[in-house]
């Protein structure tokens, strides 16, 4: 090895040696953020923004840790900015440590902030990285400083509560679960459509059920707690939840868990306008009836076909209110022109606007119960 060569590895090698973490900030001069309201101002073109920020020496101390002196684990701090990044700045003339917003678990988004322009409020989450795109997104009736004021009795930590009350899709298919990264990727394919969690509040609690329907960037509508269900099932996302029908035998209800679903879309007709066939493929087991009813296997074959013929009644109320009401594809019809007939999709993309209110669907709900139980 010539000597050249020699000194370019050590060149390299000192230039390795010398790199250091000069922007650093040490984790105990960080404020950690939990979750983010945003509200509207009486400033022109500014947003309240509302911070939860965990006490960690509280929560420690909390825990027989030895520290902290009894006070909030949670505390939530409000500021004015024309977005969430020159809130965070104006935060730190008052604050002695920076916020950090990579552990985010819960962005909330105020009625009237929906209701205006979102790209203005979504601009700085999708430019930068810092924001955990995994955080849940919701919009709450009324102002978002409701739900960050919420003490829940369950939960010390207020982002927990709120981050796993928007998980729950294993216990109920009634709300929009989504994260920000999904929302943001469906706003941008779409086109400004999407459908998110509706949130409501009150000093203890927040609820979950229905969902805000969001057209060209802007909250136009909600959906209730059987509407969303029903759009759930159209695009396959249900995974768990439950109906409430009347047994076959006509003394009372039944109720059905739901284990599982699929949904598949195909176009049945092109002319003319476009008409779709929906299949739905749904299976679960029946967890309990009134009166202590005993279900015999003809009666579970009646139940399929009652309990089909009430998820086709959500389904087609969900369709009927985003085709005909707020005319928002939200159910991916315009997608699936586009992916799978391609020729066809040229011809309507232009008009698709005022086409998709008056598209045609066929909707069959195939049910299967997989377990009736025993009551001896």
């Amino acid at each position: 090895m010539n000597r050249y060569k020699k000194l370019w590895i050590c060149l390299l090698l000192s230039m390795v040696a010398m790199v250091g973490c000069w922007d650093m900030t040490e984790i105990d001069r960080r404020l950690f953020v939990g979750s983010v309201g945003i509200d509207t101002s009486d400033e022109i073109n500014k947003y309240t923004f509302h911070f939860s920020l965990p006490i960690a020496r509280e929560i420690i101390g909390g825990e027989g840790g030895g520290g902290g002196g009894g006070g909030k684990a949670v505390a939530t701090v409000s500021t004015v900015g024309n977005s969430i990044v020159d809130g965070a700045r104006n935060l730190a003339l008052r604050l002695n440590r920076d916020l950090f917003f990579e552990h985010m678990r819960v962005i909330v988004i105020g009625e009237d902030v929906a209701r205006g322009d979102l790209k203005k409020v979504i601009n700085p989450l999708i430019r930068l990285t810092e924001f955990n795109r995994r955080s849940r997104i919701a919009i709450c009736e009324g102002e978002a400083r409701k739900v960050m004021e919420v003490n829940p009795w369950t939960e010390k930590l207020k982002a927990e509560y709120l981050e796993t009350v928007l998980a729950s899709t294993g216990l109920s298919g009634k709300f929009a679960e989504l994260d920000l990264g999904d929302f943001l990727r469906n706003l941008h394919s779409q086109k400004g459509d999407a459908l998110v969690s509706k949130m409501a509040a009150n000093k203890t609690q927040v609820s979950i059920g229905g969902a805000a329907v969001i057209k060209d960037f802007r909250l136009v509508g909600w959906l209730d707690e059987e509407e969303t269900q029903g759009a759930n099932f159209f695009l396959g996302k249900i995974t768990g939840g439950d109906i409430v029908v009347e047994d076959p035998q006509g003394n009372g209800t039944v109720t059905f868990i739901i284990l599982g679903e699929k949904s598949r879309l195909s176009l049945k007709a092109k002319e003319p306008i476009p008409e779709f066939s929906l299949d739905v493929y749904v299976a679960g087991n029946i967890a309990s009836t009134t009166h202590g009813i005993i279900l015999s296997l003809e009666d579970a074959e009646k139940l399929q076909g009652i309990v089909s013929k009430e998820i086709t009644a959500q389904i087609s109320k969900g369709v009927k209110k985003l085709k005909e009401i707020y005319k928002v594809d939200v159910l991916k019809l315009s997608d699936h022109l586009y992916k799978h007939e391609p020729e066809l999709w040229r011809k309507y993309e232009e008009s698709w606007g005022d086409v998709y209110p008056n598209v045609k669907i066929d909707i069959k709900v195939h049910t299967t119960v997989k377990n009736i139980g025993v009551i001896r």
